[in-house]
């Protein structure tokens, strides 16, 4: 990987190229002008991500609210950042801030699935992230736990709206009459 002294911009990251090797072990984000290598997301990583995509696209879909992206497809929400959420709702009223080479501002919705490599950024480092810059919701979903979280915009910042664990349901404040239940996310 390059070694990089300065803050690095999205248009600078998106430029790098990382050897074969850094493809293969990492995941590259750019968080606050500094690159973050991510863990390849594992099979029960994917299996709840699939559960999820088609939870919220086909309520999305249903009721026409906007659209539902998931990794590899960047964000960047500033300058300086460039991430890639392992799930993120845009509602129609943002949907020009889509381009095709990434979405150019905050999502209304943002959820991370949490791994032990991840939990740090996920937890802290990505939440203020999302918080800073305007996320309307933001989701941690646990696999180990079999939890979600959900946290909503109260002023400027976010407070805990729903958790479920093992077993229950988390509406979504974004998304109108959504009521997702937790056994179906891991089953």
């Amino acid at each position: 990987m390059q070694t990089i002294m300065k803050p690095v911009t999205h248009e600078e990251f998106r430029a790098m190229e990382f050897s074969e090797e850094e493809e293969k072990a990492y995941i590259f984000e750019l968080i606050d002008g500094e690159i973050v290598a991510k863990n390849h997301p594992t099979a029960t990583h994917q299996s709840v991500l699939a559960e999820l995509h088609l939870l919220l696209g086909s309520h999305v879909k249903a009721n026409k609210l906007g659209k539902v992206f998931f990794a590899p497809f960047g964000v960047v929400p500033e300058p300086n950042t460039d991430v890639q959420p392992d799930l993120f709702v845009v509602l129609d009223a943002n949907l020009p801030k889509l381009q095709e080479d990434g979405f150019f501002g905050a999502p209304d919705l943002v959820i991370e699935i949490i791994s032990p490599s991840s939990i740090k950024l996920d937890r802290n480092t990505k939440f203020k992230l999302y918080e800073r810059t305007g996320v309307a919701e933001y989701w941690i979903v646990d696999t180990k736990h079999q939890s979600i979280e959900v946290y909503g915009r109260q002023g400027s910042g976010y407070d805990l709206v729903a958790f479920a664990v093992e077993k229950g349901a988390i509406e979504s404040g974004v998304l109108a009459g959504l009521s997702v239940d937790i056994t179906t996310v891991f089953a």
